[in-house]
């Protein structure tokens, strides 16, 4: 049993995921939920954001929502990560995290995921 499996009726959905960083090609340092990027706290790695497609908004994903994500080949992205940003609207299915420069996860391209919204 998987540990999205544990939250009963809660919606799974398997997504292509990237990184991005914040300054970087457009993304600036505020989110789209208005949230201004700590860059000091998000080198310490104490911010798990994510932006998600405009699709997956309307699968019933929200702002602030806390969505568990589940990933093999990456496993420093698996847990509760928040949803602070919106993606480009053409996007469909996919999944953004928020990372410093230099991050530690050896995410170094694109891969799937499994999230699950599990509220705010």
């Amino acid at each position: 049993m998987t540990c999205a499996a544990m939250w009963a009726g809660a919606q799974t959905y398997t997504v292509s995921a990237t990184k991005y960083h914040p300054g970087m090609g457009g993304a600036g340092w505020v989110t789209a939920s208005g949230e201004r990027i700590d860059n000091t706290r998000l080198k310490k790695y104490e911010i798990r954001w994510v932006a998600l497609s405009p699709d997956l908004f309307g699968k019933g994903f929200r702002m602030g929502d806390t969505i568990l994500v589940e990933s093999e080949r990456v496993p420093k992205l698996n847990g509760k990560w928040v949803v602070k940003d919106r993606m480009g609207r053409r996007l469909r299915m996919k999944i953004d995290f928020l990372l410093p420069k230099g991050d530690n996860y050896g995410f170094t391209s694109r891969t799937n995921v499994k999230i699950t919204r599990l509220g705010k």
